[in-house]
C-alpha cells in the first residue's frame, strides 16, 4: 500500500517535472527571440557609436591638414596693396610650418605680377619633379585670373598625394599662390599606427570617388566604383549636408548596406556618411563584419539556450540555477553597455564644462593684472585732482574684485547681478577714458527677466573686448549699447578695430561664452558685424 502511495507521489513529481520542463521549453522559445532582438539593438548602437568615433577621427585629422590652406587664405584676404612683403613673409612661414607636419611632403609660395612673371619659393628645392609640375600648372594662368582653388588627388614619383592650392588676385593685380602636397601613403601609415581601434575598417574618398584612405594601399589614388553601386556619392553628400555636430545615426537617416568585402572576403555591414573639410567634403565608408558583430552573437545565444534545454533533462534544478546566473550576467553586461553610453555623454558634457571653466580662469588671469594696473594708474591721477571721486573709485574697485573672487558652481549669475557688477566696472573705465567711452544700458522687458541667468562675466567680457580691440579717441569715441529683451541681451558697439590687434584674448572671451552655451545646449548665441557695428546676442537661461 505504502509502495503504491510512494509510486503515485513520485508519479506526481514526475508529471510536475515534465510540466516544468515543458514550461521551460515554452519560456525558452519565447525568451530567445526577445533576447536576440535586444542583443541586435545593443550591437547596432555599439556599431553606430564606433562609426561616429571613426568619422570624428577622420574629420579631425583632415581638418588639421587643411588648416594650413585655410590660414593662408585668411592671410591673403586680409592683405592690402601696401602689405605685399609682409604677406609674402607670412605665407613663407606658413609654408615652412606645413612641411613640419610629417604627412606634408612639399609646399610652395608664388607671386605673379601683372606680366605673369614668377617669384616662387619651394620648401624643398631638391625635388625637381614637384617643381616642374607646379611651374607647369602655374604657366596655365592668364592675366584675368582672379581666384583658383585646387584640391585633388595626384600620382607622382611613385606616390599618391592630395594636392591643395589656393590662388587669389590681390588689389594691386599681383596673384598670390600657395600650395602643398599631403603624402596619402605616409598618412595611411600614420593613421594605421595611431588609431588601432577594434571593429571595422575605414575607407575615405573625395567628392569625386577617388580613394584617399584604404587599408589596402594599392587602392589609394584610384576610383572605387564598387562602393557606390547602391548609394551614389551625390546621395551620400546630400544625406549628410543637414547633419550637425550633435548628430547621432539612426535608422531614419543613416545609409547602410550589406556587401561582400573584397578586403576581408566576408559579408560586412557598410555605413556611408560625409564630413566637411574646408570647402570640400570627404565620403567616409566604414565596414563592420556581420559575422563578428551580429551573426556570431546571435548564434552563440541560440546555442547557449539549446544547451540549457538539453541539460534540463539531466539536472533540471541545476539548469534552473545556471540559467538564473547566466541571465543575471547578461543583464549586467547589457547594463554595463548602457552605462558606458551614458558615461560617454557625461564625459562630453564634463569636457565642455571644464573647457568653459578653464577659459573663465584664463579670462580672470588676463583681466586681473591689466585691469588692476590701469585702475591704479587712474587712481593715481584722481588722488591729486579729485580726492572725493578717488574714494568712490577705491570702493568700486574693491567691489569689482570681490565679485571676481566669488566661487560659483555653475558659473551662471542673474542678469541683475551681472548688471550691478558691470555698472561698477563701467564707472572705473569711464574714469580712465572720460568722454571717449559711452556705455548705455536699457531694459525693454519686465523686471522678472532680470532674474534669468547668463554666464559669469559675460557682459564684462564683451565690454572689455570692445575696449581692447577698437580705436578709442576723443575724435572717435567708443559707443557701447546694452539692450535687455525678453529672451536675449544684445551688446553692440561701433566697429573700429585697431590695426595691430591681438586676437587671442578676444577669442578666449568669445570661446568661453560659446562653450558655456553649448554646455547648456543653447545654440542661439552668435556674433555678427553689420553696418559698421559689432553685435553679440546673449540668450537668457532659465
Amino acid at each position: 500500500m505504502k509502495f503504491l502511495i510512494r509510486a503515485k507521489k513520485h508519479q506526481r513529481y514526475l508529471y510536475l517535472s515534465v510540466f516544468i520542463i515543458i514550461l521551460f521549453f515554452a519560456g525558452s522559445s519565447l525568451t530567445t527571440p526577445k533576447i536576440t532582438s535586444v542583443t541586435e539593438n545593443l550591437i547596432e548602437h555599439i556599431v553606430q557609436d564606433n562609426l561616429k568615433s571613426k568619422e570624428n577621427i577622420i574629420a579631425f585629422e583632415f581638418n588639421q591638414l587643411n588648416q594650413f590652406l585655410e590660414d593662408s587664405e585668411k592671410m591673403i584676404n586680409s592683405s592690402s596693396a601696401s602689405s605685399i612683403p609682409n604677406l609674402k613673409s607670412k605665407l613663407l612661414f606658413n609654408s615652412d610650418l606645413s612641411v613640419s607636419n610629417p604627412n606634408v611632403s612639399n609646399s610652395f609660395v608664388c607671386f605673379l605680377d601683372k606680366k605673369l612673371n614668377k617669384d616662387i619659393c619651394f620648401s624643398k628645392k631638391n625635388n625637381t619633379v614637384y617643381r616642374h609640375e607646379i611651374i607647369s600648372w602655374i604657366n596655365t594662368f592668364k592675366k584675368n585670373t582672379k581666384e583658383v582653388f585646387l584640391d585633388s588627388v595626384v600620382k607622382s614619383q611613385g606616390g599618391v598625394f592630395n594636392r591643395k592650392i589656393v590662388a587669389k588676385k590681390l588689389v594691386n593685380g599681383t596673384i598670390a599662390i600657395i600650395g602643398y602636397d599631403i603624402d596619402l601613403l605616409h598618412f595611411w601609415k600614420y593613421y594605421s599606427e595611431v588609431y588601432k581601434g577594434e571593429g571595422g575598417y575605414t575607407v575615405v574618398t573625395n567628392a569625386k570617388g577617388i580613394c584617399v584612405l584604404h587599408p589596402e594601399t594599392r587602392y589609394i589614388g584610384n576610383p572605387l566604383p564598387n562602393f557606390f553601386k547602391t548609394f551614389s556619392i551625390t546621395k551620400v553628400l546630400k544625406n549628410s549636408e543637414n547633419i550637425n555636430s550633435y548628430y547621432q545615426p539612426d535608422d531614419k537617416n543613416i545609409l547602410r548596406e550589406k556587401a561582400i568585402s573584397t578586403f576581408l572576403g566576408i559579408e560586412v555591414l557598410r555605413y556611408y556618411d560625409a564630413v566637411k573639410i574646408g570647402r570640400n567634403s570627404l565620403v567616409v565608408i566604414v565596414s563592420f563584419p556581420v559575422d563578428i558583430y551580429l551573426k556570431e552573437s546571435i548564434v552563440s545565444i541560440k546555442k547557449y539556450f539549446s544547451w540549457m534545454t538539453v541539460f534540463a533533462f539531466c539536472a533540471f534544478m541545476l539548469l534552473l540555477a545556471v540559467s538564473r546566473t547566466q541571465l543575471k550576467k547578461e543583464f549586467a553586461e547589457n547594463l554595463i553597455i548602457v552605462n558606458e553610453k551614458e558615461d560617454l555623454m557625461r564625459v562630453n558634457e564634463k569636457f565642455q564644462h571644464e573647457n568653459a571653466v578653464l577659459q573663465l580662469s584664463q579670462l580672470k588671469k588676463k583681466m586681473n593684472p591689466h585691469f588692476l594696473f590701469n585702475s591704479l594708474n587712474s587712481l593715481h591721477v584722481l588722488i591729486g585732482s579729485k580726492p572725493e571721486v578717488s574714494q568712490q573709485f577705491v570702493l568700486k574697485l574693491a567691489d569689482v574684485y570681490r565679485y571676481l573672487l566669488e566661487e560659483r558652481e555653475q558659473h551662471l549669475v542673474t542678469v541683475k547681478k551681472e548688471l550691478d557688477f558691470l555698472k561698477q566696472y563701467i564707472f572705473l573705465q569711464e574714469i580712465r577714458f572720460s568722454s571717449s567711452l559711452n556705455v548705455s544700458i536699457s531694459c525693454e522687458c519686465e523686471a522678472k527677466i532680470l532674474l534669468k541667468k547668463i554666464p559669469f562675466l559675460s557682459l564684462e567680457t564683451l565690454v572689455e573686448n570692445a575696449i581692447k580691440h577698437n580705436e578709442i579717441t576723443k575724435q572717435k569715441p567708443l559707443y557701447i549699447s546694452i539692450v535687455i529683451h525678453e529672451t536675449e541681451i544684445i551688446v553692440s558697439n561701433n566697429y573700429a578695430p585697431r590695426k595691430n590687434k591681438d586676437q587671442s584674448s578676444h577669442h578666449i572671451g568669445l570661446d568661453y561664452l560659446r562653450n558655456n552655451y553649448e554646455y547648456y545646449q543653447v545654440d542661439t548665441f552668435r556674433t555678427v558685424i553689420d553696418d559698421g557695428a559689432f553685435k553679440c546676442y546673449l540668450p537668457l537661461l532659465s
